[in-house]
């Protein structure tokens, strides 16, 4: 009787952490625009971002939005996701794999 009730927690333990795993593989696979879109969407994803507001003090509006550019680079975007750049804090490889980075950046670059 306790194998199965130590079974069974064991079990009900471990479903969240299958969950996550699964959220994290289709996100492996998921294409530049999802992962701009999920990765930095809450502070580049529209006008209402912090990163695009900020972006708009220096840069033309239209050019505040970073899907917008057409004058972006992979290796310059993938530089400012882990660096940091001005507020924007460096991304590390644990929360923006570096496939997922280079599929972001292929998407903002125009490259995808």
């Amino acid at each position: 009787m306790r194998h199965i009730l130590y079974t069974a927690v064991f079990a009900l333990t471990c479903i969240p952490f299958a969950l996550l795993a699964e959220d994290w593989v289709s996100l492996e696979k998921a294409g530049g625009k999802e992962l701009f879109q999920e990765k930095c969407g809450m502070c580049h994803g529209d006008a209402m971002g912090m990163g695009t507001g900020l972006l708009a003090r220096r840069l033309p509006a239209e050019q505040a939005l970073l899907e917008n550019r057409e004058d972006l680079q992979v290796p310059f975007i993938k530089n400012v996701v882990r660096a940091g750049f001005g507020v924007m804090f460096p991304i590390s490889q644990g929360e923006v794999s570096d496939s997922q980075l280079e599929a972001i950046s292929e998407y903002l670059a125009g490259e995808d």
